[in-house]
């Protein structure tokens, strides 16, 4: 969409922005092949020019791209710092709850989870325990129609 790049831009008028799409790392990350060959290749088609055109920060700006950090990591070399824009968001959410006083207080019993999706559950469990590293028991189907 462009939104990293104009905020980048905006706020840093000296910072050169690249943007990239990169429409397979999705299918990979949802099917967990996220070592090895297969996505190793796909992100250096995707990303070699990176590393050599003098980039130093990579944005992950899709949810998905995290689960690829190892390969992305790998192709663009240990002088590209990855910006994992999920991690970043919700830092950025806890730094301005703290600063309203909105903070939930901490609490030594385990939080209870409940996932609500407009699509398959089981698709969800299976994917959404790959994204969260750990099992998602159920998740409910809703219907959103107005």
């Amino acid at each position: 969409s462009g939104a990293y790049q104009r905020a980048l831009e905006a706020g840093q008028p000296h910072v050169k922005v690249k943007a990239k799409a990169c429409p397979l790392f999705v299918p990979l990350a949802e099917e967990g092949w996220t070592t090895g060959d297969v996505p190793l290749l796909v992100a250096r088609e995707y990303l070699a020019g990176f590393a050599q055109d003098g980039v130093d920060t990579l944005v992950l700006g899709c949810t998905h791209y995290p689960l690829l950090k190892g390969v992305i990591a790998e192709v663009v070399g240990p002088h590209v710092s990855l910006v994992d824009s999920a991690e970043a968001t919700a830092e950025a959410v806890a730094e301005l709850l703290g600063a309203r006083g909105l903070l939930a207080p901490q609490s030594s019993s385990t939080p209870e989870h409940a996932y609500f999706v407009t699509d398959v559950p089981e698709r969800f469990v299976e994917v959404g325990a790959r994204f969260l590293g750990r099992p998602i028991p159920s998740a409910e189907q809703v219907d959103l129609r107005f």
